[in-house]
């Protein structure tokens, strides 16, 4: 099977995990089939017998081509239904379908070309923008983020004038203490100290590589939720983010900042 004709991970933002309309459509018949389709979208370069490298390739949309059978066979539900979730599917706006007089083709969204040089593809689909996630949305929430994490690391030109030393230690032990106090100010979650422990140690430590901040992820062990903190490292792993121990800390703090404004 060609490489990349799957992700690993079907990446879900977590804006629409509070969102309750996304929520109940989680819940409904249709769902299942949702989730057979966004598994299967076309993401090859090598030709595809319906077109969907062209479709992929040309006009940046991701889309996939099943047949009603193939989709009862995978979720063993009855074609006839399958029929039907596809039509409220269609008419909910998170497919689009397109009629070929053979087999049809369903479009789930589109991707961008974050930097125009190929080496970023964000992926945008029609079920964010019906739960209120804009394409443009999106792609700044990624540009920031990248933003964020190079300014952490840019190196100071010439023309700049350098902290000493001790400066720069007060300006960083202020935003630590910023993060922490935010997450700090989280209640604590109902569960025994052995799995916070193990969350920290053996779940976000493997994953981030940062021994020095043991006692922050701890922290986070803590407060946040498992699949939260589950979810995060899946996203930043599939997004190859350059510095992944910020970008971590960075969205537990707007985790977060987000928590405690509901």
């Amino acid at each position: 099977m060609n490489s990349n004709f799957n992700r690993q991970f079907i990446l879900i933002d977590f804006r629409l995990l509070e969102n309750r309309a996304f929520l109940k459509f989680i819940g409904s018949s249709e769902f299942a089939t949702y989730l057979v389709l966004r598994r299967n979208i076309w993401r090859g370069l090598s030709p595809h017998y319906m077109g969907l490298h062209d479709l992929y390739l040309r006009d940046k949309l991701l889309a996939c081509s099943l047949d009603r059978a193939k989709i009862g066979e995978i979720t063993h539900i009855d074609p006839d239904n399958i029929s039907r979730h596809l039509t409220s599917l269609e008419t909910y706006g998170v497919i689009q379908r397109r009629r070929t007089g053979r087999q049809n083709i369903y479009i789930l969204g589109e991707w961008v070309d974050v930097h125009g040089d190929g080496s970023y593809k964000l992926e945008w689909f029609y079920l964010e923008g019906i739960f209120g996630i804009s394409k443009s949305d999106l792609t700044e929430s990624v540009r920031s983020e990248e933003a964020i994490s190079s300014d952490q690391t840019r190196p100071i030109s010439s023309g700049q004038t350098r902290r000493s030393a001790s400066d720069n230690n007060i300006k960083g032990n202020k935003q630590d203490n910023t993060v922490t106090n935010g997450i700090k100010n989280l209640k604590d979650l109902d569960q025994p100290q052995e799995k916070t422990a193990y969350l920290a140690e053996h779940v976000i430590l493997p994953a981030l590589g940062d021994a020095k901040s043991k006692k922050f992820y701890e922290l986070v062990a803590a407060k946040i939720p498992e699949g939260v903190i589950r979810e995060t490292l899946s996203q930043i792993r599939v997004d190859g983010a350059r510095d992944p121990a910020k970008l971590f800390t960075y969205r537990m703090q707007r985790y977060a900042l987000a928590k405690q404004k509901r």
